[in-house]
């Protein structure tokens, strides 16, 4: 990895752990290639908020200006950090964050898992030619920035009192929240549309079950905030069903003929609109990460 002029980078590892179980591996090489340096710490309150958070107050501790996100099954272009870096300092931008692209298949899917993440495959690219046009039009767009490619001033943490949720400990979303709040306080952020990161998908996120689970949990938080603010939105919803259900059944109807995109999207629109019910109705999100598979 390429490294910016003028900048102090540190790389971190945060395990989120009840005992440390891979610090030799990560300690047994403290400077990298490029002569960055590599540190270790243990987070051992599980739940992915307090692994985040723990990064931030280790960035705080310190004094680092900047603090920089990318998840643990992608890897990263050459200039990717130069990127990240640069487009901050062009911008007025607090927050910015960057395309994600999924990467080849590392072993051989089944057709289903194929069409799968081929339609992951379609859905980043269109979603990342949206963030690009947003960008283009507006130094300040509405892009949600998640941690998955992710840069951000430390001062938000330790001025602004800004935090991952750690109430949301397994549900996921805490990412999106913090974005949200950041908007909220009238904060600037920004894209930076060449600073690349690719997320290799493993086969047990390539099923229908998955993917309505992982959107039912984004479903559910997202509906739990707008209740907060908008309580009558829970009688909209139910109104929504018979409209729901007859666009859901056409989606099922389409699958043999979509290459795995109506699929697809049955299974994150179903799953999103599921969470928002399972919210109206009083349910808490479901605690979608409390088992990992080790991605």
């Amino acid at each position: 990895m390429d490294l910016p002029e003028n900048c102090d980078v540190r790389c971190l590892i945060v395990e989120n752990d009840d005992e440390a179980r891979m610090r030799s591996v990560i300690t047994a090489q403290p400077v990298l290639n490029n002569g960055v340096a590599l540190d270790y710490v243990l987070e051992t309150e599980a739940g992915i908020p307090f692994g985040r958070n723990r990064a931030a107050k280790e960035a705080l501790a310190r004094g680092d200006d900047l603090l920089v996100f990318v998840d643990d099954d992608e890897t990263v272009a050459q200039d990717w950090l130069v990127k990240l870096v640069n487009g901050y300092r062009n911008s007025d931008a607090v927050l910015l964050g960057g395309p994600v692209r999924i990467a080849p298949p590392s072993v051989k899917l089944t057709r289903l898992q194929a069409a799968i993440h081929d339609s992951l495959i379609r859905r980043h690219q269109k979603k990342e030619k949206r963030a690009q046009e947003k960008a283009a039009r507006s130094t300040n767009p509405e892009i949600t920035i998640a941690t998955n490619n992710w840069i951000a001033e430390t001062r938000l943490f330790s001025d602004e009192n800004i935090w991952f949720d750690e109430n949301m400990r397994f549900s996921g979303g805490t990412d999106t929240k913090l974005y949200q709040t950041v908007k909220a306080k009238g904060f600037v952020t920004g894209w930076i549309k060449d600073a690349y990161a690719y997320e290799t998908l493993p086969v047990e996120r390539l099923s229908f079950r998955y993917q309505f689970q992982r959107a039912s949990a984004h479903g559910n938080t997202s509906f739990l905030r707008k209740l907060s603010k908008k309580p009558q939105s829970r009688y909209t919803l139910f109104l929504r069903i018979p409209v729901k259900v007859i666009q859901f059944t056409f989606l099922a109807l389409l699958i043999p003929f979509a290459r795995g995109d109506a699929l697809l999207k049955l299974a994150q629109k179903s799953g999103i609109f599921y969470g928002k019910l399972t919210a109206a109705l009083g349910k808490r999100p479901p605690q979608h990460y409390s088992q990992t598979t080790g991605y």
